[in-house]
């Protein structure tokens, strides 16, 4: 049976995204914009699946949906287009752990980029970022979640020295990891933006959406016939919106992630003693309930991953985007996590249909891997 444990890097669409998805395509297939009645009932159907959204991040009175093709446009749109309208004055101060969406965008909008450091279990050092915020902040931008050891970020804490310290200061967050996952109130952080993707809550890849609070004002990065009150024109993706909207409603308030992940925890730290936990305390309230980042020293991640994978079973090494591309995640390292620890994490992510029997299934399979892998250690 195989065990799918790498649900931050995408999830399975669920059965009802897919119903949604294929009904779009195949009778309500109407150009939104059109007006006619099949037309306006695809409008009423992208409408409800805003109201979802707006009602799932607790957004402030007046605040707009703004529909993307995922999490790296919406991050690009409330980041390069709040910097358009900075006209390169000021700094953007990002979070030394951000998704390379985040970071890349920072780095390129023609802002004075500075970085902030990471506590060694993953959260953001507000110490460190209070000495950074000043008058000259013009964007902060800070994850909900860390797509690699599940950190959950002080965004309320953030959100009050910005008001404090920078109460112009454009405060954008990254709710890739976090929708639906992790309570979120916009209006009580003070978040001026929040970008979410499909594909993270089993919709389909290829949708996302942009939250903006009132009053907030971007340049649009995509021009043309208007659409999305012309912050993202191109005709819109009902399949994919649709598909999205069913997500959000299927997805259950009431799981077992949590519970899930600390056994799969405690059965790893039964069997090897040396496993070591890379971010908050699994248990604590920091830690997200559906990722979960282990080092199984001496054995290399790349090595357990492929025996795993023997075994039909699927974890991931980091972020999904950039594990091909470094040996060595740069969210530990910015964590200050040791080599050894470092070239041996792995990250398990969880979601709702996991059940407590591929639990155990992964923690015997990585005992019975490790026992033979550990033998073989590269000097």
């Amino acid at each position: 049976m195989p065990v799918y444990l790498d649900n931050s890097a995408t999830t399975r669409p669920c059965e009802a995204a897919i119903d949604a998805a294929v009904r779009a395509m195949r009778e309500d297939y109407f150009n939104p914009s059109a007006l006619y009645g099949p037309a306006l009932a695809a409008q009423r159907e992208m409408k409800a699946c805003r109201e979802e959204i707006l009602r799932a991040v607790h957004a402030p009175s007046g605040s707009q949906v703004i529909f993307t093709s995922g999490g790296t446009e919406g991050d690009n749109l409330a980041i390069l287009g709040k910097a358009a309208k900075a006209h390169g004055e000021g700094a953007v101060l990002y979070s030394a752990g951000e998704h390379p969406a985040v970071k890349e965008a920072c780095l390129h909008s023609g802002l004075k980029a500075v970085e902030f450091p990471f506590l060694t279990d993953g959260t953001a050092d507000l110490n460190a970022l209070e000495a950074l915020i000043d008058e000259n902040t013009a964007l902060l931008c800070c994850m909900q979640v860390n797509n690699e050891t599940g950190a959950i970020q002080p965004l309320q804490a953030i959100g009050d020295l910005l008001r404090r310290k920078a109460p112009r200061a454009h405060f954008h967050v990254d709710g890739v990891q976090g929708f639906l996952r992790v309570p979120l109130d916009m209006a009580q952080i003070g978040a001026h933006t929040y970008a979410l993707s499909g594909h993270k809550i089993h919709a389909p890849k290829g949708i996302g959406a942009l939250v903006s609070a009132p009053g907030v004002s971007l340049t649009p990065r995509q021009i043309g016939g208007g659409q999305e009150g012309a912050w993202r024109s191109g005709t819109e993706n009902t399949p994919g919106i649709f598909a999205m909207l069913a997500a959000i409603r299927a997805y259950p308030g009431d799981n077992a992630m949590r519970e899930n992940k600390l056994l799969l925890w405690r059965l790893l730290k039964a069997a090897i003693p040396s496993a070591r936990v890379n971010g908050p305390d699994p248990e604590g309230e920091k830690a997200a309930p559906h990722i979960l980042n282990v080092s199984l020293p001496p054995v290399r991640s790349e090595t357990m991953l492929h025996a795993l994978e023997g075994e039909g079973i699927y974890v991931g090494m980091g972020s999904a985007c950039s594990s091909r591309k470094q040996k060595i995640s740069a969210v530990l390292k910015a964590m200050r996590t040791p080599q050894l620890l470092a070239e041996s994490a792995l990250r398990f992510s969880l979601c709702a249909d996991n059940t407590r029997e591929e639990m155990e299934i992964t923690a015997e399979a990585i005992q019975r891997q490790y026992a033979i892998l550990s033998k073989f250690v590269r000097r």
